[in-house]
């Protein structure tokens, strides 16, 4: 009797896990709801890229988690934002140029010292993710088959965005994943129309100097949602006064997802507009 409980138990909690990321991504396609995404998962108490800050991202009750991926030359995609692993872990060198078995004794750093953290893959990050959040695949590298096999092998195609400035690895990752969630980088609203004929992206990443009505306008037209940072200055100011008025101009015109250094502050900033949403809806 004890072991159908905790059969049951552990599905529950499964079941529940998977209903997370589920309702992330009704949101994401159906909604015009604010998300909120955490620039190389939270990582003001961990590591860059680590599984530590992808977990708190996760308690933290972000939407999406941006993570940056590489291929080392025995083909291994692992986390890691520079091309250089000198700024970030206690080795040095080309991560392009290494093998895995060069990284197995590396460590990450964090605020300059060594945190005993080890380089996390892409397929550890996604066993991490699953069911849970939605993740933003910052693609930093033109490798996309190694990329592509760990999502099948996951089993995580509906949970992950492919992002890149290069349209043509987003094309090469639609014409071998059709259904792949796509986020091209655009520089200026006549892009738009073209990124929506040639990919049929999901998101469309756009700068501030563009972050105009017209631009939503446009987007809108096709269905896209908008994706915009929050980081640099915007970020800067809210640390040092949360109650910026910054925050509303970012999001103002119609921009429905974040990204930021400081998830946690706007996680809360997404609740206060959802519960003033609710209240106007009333």
């Amino acid at each position: 009797m004890k072991l159908i409980l905790t059969v049951v138990f552990l599905f529950l909690i499964q079941l529940d896990a998977f209903s997370q990321v589920e309702q992330i991504r009704d949101k994401l396609l159906y909604t015009d709801e604010l998300l909120v995404v955490a620039h190389r998962a939270a990582h003001h108490s961990h590591p860059e890229n680590s599984l530590q800050a992808i977990q708190e991202a996760i308690d933290m009750g972000v939407d999406i988690v941006e993570i940056d991926v590489r291929v080392t030359t025995d083909g291994i995609v692992y986390l890691m934002h520079d091309q250089s692993i000198d700024r970030t872990t206690i080795g040095s060198g080309d991560i392009e140029k290494l093998e895995s078995t060069d990284l197995q004794s590396i460590t990450l750093l964090f605020e300059g010292k060594d945190s005993g953290i080890a380089i996390p893959t892409l397929q550890e990050a996604l066993a991490l993710t699953k069911g849970k959040i939605m993740v933003d695949l910052d693609l930093k590298t033109d490798r996309v088959e190694e990329v592509i096999a760990v999502v099948n092998k996951m089993d995580v195609l509906d949970e992950v965005i492919f992002f890149d400035s290069d349209w043509q690895v987003l094309r090469e990752i639609k014409a071998k994943l059709p259904d792949a969630f796509l986020m091209p980088r655009l520089y200026k609203t006549a892009q738009i129309r073209k990124a929506n004929k040639k990919l049929t992206p999901v998101i469309v990443h756009i700068d501030p100097g563009f972050n105009t009505p017209k631009t939503m306008l446009e987007a809108k037209k096709y269905g896209l949602r908008i994706w915009i940072n929050s980081l640099g200055s915007v970020d800067d100011e809210l640390r040092v006064n949360p109650d910026s008025p910054l925050s509303h101009k970012l999001v103002e015109n119609g921009a429905s997802l974040v990204q930021t250094d400081l998830p946690k502050l706007w996680v809360r900033i997404k609740e206060n507009r959802n519960a003033i949403g609710l209240k106007k809806g009333k």
